[in-house]
């Protein structure tokens, strides 16, 4: 055999045993493998620029005694239509951040798809929910993207910020807006809401980015990784936004947790309004718990000025740098408001959503009127009027008493209706009821603004038999389940 051609078979063989040790290294019996793979990248938790300002939040709101507010949002929409980021779960978990020792927040998670999102409060009530006492609503209100882009040298100067642009960088400037509103009335509070605009840099090269936010004369400043985007900024914006409306909302000091100097002549401006926007009661009340807390004070907090609380005062304004003379104003208040003395009972507590029930208007009505008279082999022309969304049922009698479900039905499967006016029975519609003889027949038709639950005879297929003697004997299911169902009757004459 040719010396070469030996050579060349004993590589190629040992081409072929290597390969075959690499696909059985590669190709392991799963049920034997010791290795799997997984990702480059581990996966973290988000921490933000915000994180330790809500957490400062948490421990406020405790000292403060807010707790056990109820309260919702459908999101922070986009008016811009440029940004897509899940707006809704960052706030979320801002909020959560905020309440997690002090229970400050619960959170209620209503469909804003639903259409008793902000409120249909009986049918909520009705149906075992709660009702939160406020919501959250804002918007992503400017987006000036690549407002300032430079390939040499410049500068950008805004209300906001300043900043110096060098070779390769961009400025996108984003706006957000949030405001606090109670959900019964659906007033917006005044004076509980935010407005901020960062102004984002992109170094194209170095793979950085970072922002300024512009609060109260000073600027805040975010870092994060070109590759977050826009989202980071909008984070950033709606954790900055609920720390501002909360602490507006609340009437507490949260410009501590954004490390603001209580020097600041806007947070002056701020708490002077909210001192002056206080009835006197409240004004000693709120001085009372605050002493109390920080056991100068030792009676109620009853909000009468009297010789206790005026001896309390003057002792804490002498000790405390202010004029020692035993009457509440606002530099006592201020002093007071940033004390870190915890304070038992809470200023400004939700109030209560008050539930009342009524009766949901509702009438069946015909082509004919209120009491028609229709030939044998025509077709019924039927509707529902209802005063405002609710839940509908409608039961058809023939002339033999034989009593059937008309609505809901295969057609229209769901008893909550939005509509004001809902058809039953007409020649376009797909039920038909047609009267194949004469006699007297009737429709009932029942509405509720909670859902019924019905027992097993009642949930029969729709338009077949069912197992009841007669409508009253409906009435009587319907309201032992809920008193307050209102009802419609349709007579007909078949002759």
């Amino acid at each position: 055999m040719n010396p070469t051609f030996k050579k060349r078979a004993r590589q190629l063989a040992a081409c072929l045993i290597a390969a075959g040790m690499v696909v059985g290294c590669v190709t392991p019996d799963p049920d034997t493998a010791t290795l799997a793979a997984a990702p480059k990248t581990p996966a973290s938790k988000t921490f933000t620029s915000f994180t330790p300002a809500l957490q400062c939040m948490d421990n406020l709101m405790m000292t403060y005694g807010k707790h056990d507010i109820t309260i919702t949002t459908a999101g922070i929409t986009d008016s811009t239509q440029k940004v897509s980021v899940g707006t809704k779960e960052m706030l979320i978990r801002a909020l959560n951040l905020m309440s997690r020792k002090s229970k400050a927040f619960s959170y209620i998670d209503y469909d804003p798809l639903n259409a008793s999102f902000f409120i249909d409060a009986q049918r909520a009530s009705g149906a075992g929910y709660k009702v939160p006492s406020y919501y959250i609503r804002g918007a992503i209100t400017q987006l000036d993207d690549n407002a300032l882009e430079s390939q040499l040298g410049g500068a950008i100067s805004t209300p906001f910020a300043d900043l110096g642009i060098s070779k390769d960088q961009i400025v996108s400037l984003v706006g957000l807006d949030m405001n606090i509103g109670e959900t019964v009335s659906r007033q917006i509070i005044s004076d509980a809401g935010s407005s901020n605009t960062m102004a984002v840099v992109r170094l194209g090269r170095s793979g950085e980015a970072g922002g300024k936010i512009g609060k109260m004369g000073l600027s805040i400043n975010i870092s994060f990784n070109t590759s977050e985007g826009l989202g980071a900024a909008v984070r950033a914006l709606i954790e900055l936004g609920a720390i501002e409306m909360v602490g507006q909302f609340s009437h507490t000091p949260y410009w501590k947790c954004l490390q603001i100097e209580k020097s600041n002549p806007k947070l002056r401006e701020q708490a002077r309004e909210w001192y002056d926007a206080m009835g006197l009661k409240d004004k000693v009340s709120f001085v009372q718990r605050k002493l109390s807390a920080t056991n100068i004070y030792q009676g109620s907090a009853n909000g009468e000025l009297d010789s206790a609380t005026r001896e309390a005062i003057g002792r804490y304004q002498a000790s405390n740098g202010l004029i020692a003379n035993g009457q509440t104003n606002f530099e006592l208040y201020f002093a007071l408001l940033d004390d870190e003395a915890p304070v038992a009972d809470d200023t400004r507590r939700p109030p209560p959503v008050t539930v009342t029930k009524t009766l949901v208007p509702v009438t069946v009505l015909s082509d004919r009127g209120a009491n028609p008279t229709y030939e044998p082999n025509s077709i019924l022309s039927a509707r529902v009027d209802l005063g405002r969304n609710s839940f509908l049922y409608c039961y058809y009698q023939d002339a033999d008493g034989t009593i059937a479900r008309l609505f809901p039905n295969r057609f229209q499967p769901n008893a909550y209706v939005s509509s004001r006016m809902v058809p039953l029975s007409a020649p376009q519609q797909p039920v038909k009821i047609r009267f194949d003889k004469a006699g007297h027949e009737v429709v009932s038709c029942l509405a509720s603004e909670s859902e019924v639950p019905l027992p097993a005879k009642l949930k029969e297929k729709d338009l077949t038999r069912l197992a009841v003697g007669s409508l009253e004997e409906i009435d009587g299911i319907f309201r032992a389940a809920n008193p307050n169902v209102s009802t419609s009757r349709l007579d007909i004459t078949v002759q």
